[in-house]
């Protein structure tokens, strides 16, 4: 008696499968810049005009907590290529205001450009070849503990409670807009 032959079923997962690597011929700064075109075509792309993210005249506090998730909920959707450029100013701000952390950044970034750089078979440092494996934990060595006394935690903390305060904040007393109410009532 033969066994049954396998048949796969088709599933929703998105996990399932392979996921796509990038082109090896590309250097990561080549990568990094198609994602910086990928998200400027896709998440800036629905920026609103400021003159709208700060019209005074939709400012209102809200009635209680059914009008808070109403707002919530249109606003997050409707501004949020402003909200991810408030972001991305707290960030930049963060980085600006943190020396010590900037000048981290710059050793990993600068490190992983050079890593990536390496042949095949290393590079020669004094009397010794190092390959890039080697060099990359040489950079996480290095790495840890500079981003220790930068306080990266606590800038990450900054960061999350500054935007967090400021964008959901504005999603909760800006009004919607007559579009939503039109949305609302179909």
């Amino acid at each position: 008696m033969a066994a049954p032959a396998y048949t796969p079923v088709p599933t929703n997962n998105p996990f399932s499968g392979s996921f796509p690597l990038p082109p090896t011929d590309q250097s990561p700064a080549t990568l990094g810049l198609g994602y910086i075109k990928k998200f400027r075509e896709e998440r800036l792309s629905s920026l609103r005009p400021f003159s709208e993210f700060f019209d005074v005249n939709r400012f209102s506090k809200p009635a209680g907590l059914v009008n808070v998730t109403s707002r919530f909920n249109y606003n997050l959707a409707y501004f949020q290529g402003n909200y991810m450029l408030v972001f991305l100013g707290i960030t930049a701000y963060s980085l600006i205001t943190n020396v010590m952390l900037m000048f981290t950044v710059g050793v990993v970034v600068g490190g992983m450009h050079y890593i990536s750089k390496v042949p095949p078979e290393g590079v020669v440092i004094g009397k010794t070849t190092y390959s890039a494996r080697q060099l990359q934990t040489g950079l996480v060595c290095v790495a840890v503990p500079l981003f220790f006394f930068s306080s990266t935690i606590g800038t990450i903390f900054y960061i999350i409670g500054a935007s967090a305060v400021s964008i959901l904040g504005h999603a909760a007393f800006m009004q919607e807009g007559v579009e939503g109410d039109f949305a609302n009532n179909v």
